[in-house]
């Protein structure tokens, strides 16, 4: 598998989908046989991103590829790789009806009754940690626990899946959920 194409392929695509842009958001995928893991870079359109850019992180935490610069929230991804042996792909985005909820530090609640309840649960808020630090990523062992989704207090959303396609269809349906809960709760 070529993980730098994949990556720039499916960064692309969050970016089309107004998930990420140029200064907000970022993904990565790993390599569970080497341990490297695949990272946009910082302040890079994600839109018109090439396989040459995307940073190469080894286990130790040295970038050993990409022509471009590591994104800022890299101990966010390498923290959920962590703290999940069983994914393949992490993204980092700001959505906006997620994040109201990252930004009024609330969990937030799926309801019983729908399908989506047994994929998210009670999406998790963690407290705030400034971004590039390892502040952001406290309790996200707890917070992704059984669950694809973290709010992360004051900033954003970070989504984890088996791979791109998984985690990005993942952090969609989120997002639109709860925007649908935003509608029916003013009607």
């Amino acid at each position: 598998m070529n993980f730098a194409k994949e990556l720039a392929l499916f960064s692309a695509m969050a970016e089309k989908k107004g998930m990420v842009s140029s200064l907000e958001g970022n993904l990565s995928c790993i390599d569970r046989a080497t341990g490297n893991i695949y990272i946009t870079p910082s302040h890079k359109s994600k839109l018109l991103l090439q396989p040459d850019q995307i940073c190469v992180v080894n286990p130790a935490g040295e970038q050993i590829g990409g022509s471009e610069k590591k994104s800022s929230e890299y101990f966010l991804h390498e923290a959920a790789y962590k703290a999940r042996a069983d994914i393949g792909a992490v993204v980092h985005c700001h959505v906006p009806y997620l994040s109201a909820y990252a930004f009024a530090y609330r969990d937030f609640e799926t309801r019983a009754d729908t399908f989506l309840h047994q994929i998210f649960g009670t999406v998790k808020c963690l407290p705030y940690g400034d971004h590039g630090t390892h502040a952001i990523h406290q309790g996200i062992e707890e917070a992704l626990r059984g669950r694809p989704v973290a709010l992360l207090g004051g900033h954003g959303v970070v989504c984890v899946g088996a791979d791109l396609e998984d985690a990005l269809g993942l952090i969609e349906a989120a997002e639109n959920y709860a925007k649908t809960v935003f509608i029916k709760d003013r009607l």
